[in-house]
């Protein structure tokens, strides 16, 4: 099967939008239900959390200040945050093919 590909989105505080992100959510290109990875900090690991993207993205997008970013930036932006480099496009497909 073919990996997804990803949309990747920053998140900002909205009382600090030009500083350093916060968290970043990978979204499927999918015409069905909302795919995404996120960074989870309790468990330092990505993973499949469309609950939260959704909510983040759709719902209440006003909580934080959304930038969508190329894969390229969103690598070097994980940094600030994370403590393991962005997963691959396939990695990022098996987390969300594993959990579905």
């Amino acid at each position: 099967m073919a990996a997804l590909t990803f949309g990747y989105f920053l998140l900002r505080r909205p009382e600090d939008p030009d500083g350093p992100p916060v968290n970043l959510i990978a979204e499927a290109d999918s015409a069905g239900p909302t795919q995404a990875v996120i960074w989870d900090r309790p468990k330092r690991a990505w993973t499949f959390r469309p609950d939260v993207a959704a909510a983040i993205l759709w719902a209440n997008p006003e909580r934080h200040e959304i930038q969508q970013v190329d894969r390229a930036t969103a690598e070097r932006q994980v940094a600030h945050f994370a403590t393991v480099p962005l997963p691959t496009e396939d990695e990022l497909t098996q987390i969300c093919r594993s959990a579905i």
